[in-house]
Formats: structure tokens, sequence, C-alpha cells
């Protein structure tokens, strides 16, 4: 290990230990639909923003006047880094993933474009949030990964019939329900190791339509990893 290594390792172990309150017990956990990560490092620090849409107006012989608006989204921002597995840091306190595995599974959940649980333990932050953005990169030849990712609070609005492109009926005033059929066909996991989303990546090139695979097959086992279960899927 460098100078330059020990440095920050030294660094990030005093940063884990002033977050832990003397202790190595606060993770950062990341969960989503079908799996989870618990960061190998805890950041030094995190950021929440907490907006709201006030306005200060201009009335009549009376002057500024504050009016209360709704609350903005919250975001959540942190950085920190991946260590290579080949280190035997003593602040490892998650996942002894490689950084490549930790990449591939952020990059997923953002390519699903589906929202991700963030729990920072000890802390008020259990939010679901979406990924904005994850920047890596290395920088000191050791093989770590350091990164930053930004999310931003989701909530779910509950609106199925957002995407139904029919028109409105004049008596009703309601959209008629889509008539479209879609004769169903089959997809087979051949990898082990793949799950529900990358079956619905390879059916329709887009993991956000895991769903459609689940009410398809009455699935109960979301995980489909073990060569034993692998089998053709029905796709609608």
């Amino acid at each position: 290990m460098g100078l330059g290594t020990l440095g920050n390792a030294l660094d990030i172990l005093s940063s884990v230990f002033a977050m832990g309150g003397g202790t190595l017990h606060r993770q950062v956990i990341l969960q989503g639909q079908l799996d989870s990560l618990v960061l190998p490092v805890t950041p030094r620090e995190y950021t929440v923003t907490s907006g709201q849409k006030n306005k200060v107006v201009d009335i009549t012989q009376l002057g500024e006047a504050l009016v209360f608006g709704m609350p903005k989204l919250r975001t959540l921002s942190f950085s920190c880094f991946l260590p290579a597995l080949q280190h035997d840091y003593p602040f490892i306190v998650g996942d002894s993933k490689a950084p490549s595995e930790c990449i591939e599974l952020i990059n997923k959940w953002k390519e699903a474009r589906l929202p991700v649980r963030v729990i920072i333990t000890d802390t008020p932050v259990n939010l679901m949030f979406g990924i904005m953005s994850f920047d890596y990169k290395e920088q000191d030849g050791s093989r770590d990964i350091y990164y930053t990712l930004s999310l931003t609070e989701y909530k779910n609005l509950n609106t199925p019939m957002a995407n139904n492109d029919k028109q409105v009926d004049d008596t009703t005033g309601l959209k008629a329900r889509p008539t479209d059929v879609t004769q169903p066909t089959t997809a087979t996991i051949w990898q082990q190791g793949a799950d529900i989303c990358d079956a619905a990546k390879k059916a329709y090139g887009d993991y956000n339509h895991w769903r459609r695979i689940v009410q398809s097959n009455d699935l109960k086992d979301l995980a489909i990893n073990n060569a034993s279960k692998l089998r053709k899927l029905v796709v609608k």
C-alpha cells in the first residue's frame, strides 16, 4: 500500500469513526426491488436538502407577505469509495463486493427507472429515491473506485392509466380501456445468477418491465438465480 493510499485510508477510517460515534456500526443500505447493497465503506458525510415552494408577494398598501407553498422533493447526496477486494481495510462495514459488482448493481437500478430505498442507520434517512447521477473514477492506482451518488425523493403518484392514449368518451368523460392484445411469447434465462430484471431486459430491452413477467408467470420467488429454476418464462 503506497503512502497516498495509506493517507486516504486513514482519512476514511477517522471519518467512519466520527460518523459512527466511535464505533463501526453505521451503514448505508440501498434496497432495490429485488436486491440490495450495503455500501462497504460508510461515507464521511451526507447532504439532505429539503426545500419549500414559498412565495413572497407584494400586497398593495401592506408590502411584502409570505405565502406558504408545498414542500419540494428532498434530495440526498454523498461521496465515498468502493474498496478493491485485495485491500484488507479495517473499516469495511458492508458487503464484500468488488467495485465492479457494486457499480453494475447501481447502474442496473438506474437503468431500470425504478425507485431505490436508502437507509442510513441511526439517522432520519429512510426514504425512496430515484438515482439522478452516479459518477465514479479511479484516482490513485489502488484499484479503489471513488464515486458520488445523487438522488431525489420518489413519490408514488399512482397513475396506472397515464399511458392510455384512448379518446375520452363524451358521455362518461372516461377513457376506454386499452384493447390491444399481445400474444404471449417465451424467453429463456440461460445465465446462472440472472433474475427477473435480466429477463425483462432480454425480452423487452428494458428492466422496467419486470412486473409483466412476474404477473404472466404467477411468480412468488422473484429472484431466479438457481440453475434448477431456469425455465422458459411467458412474457406478454
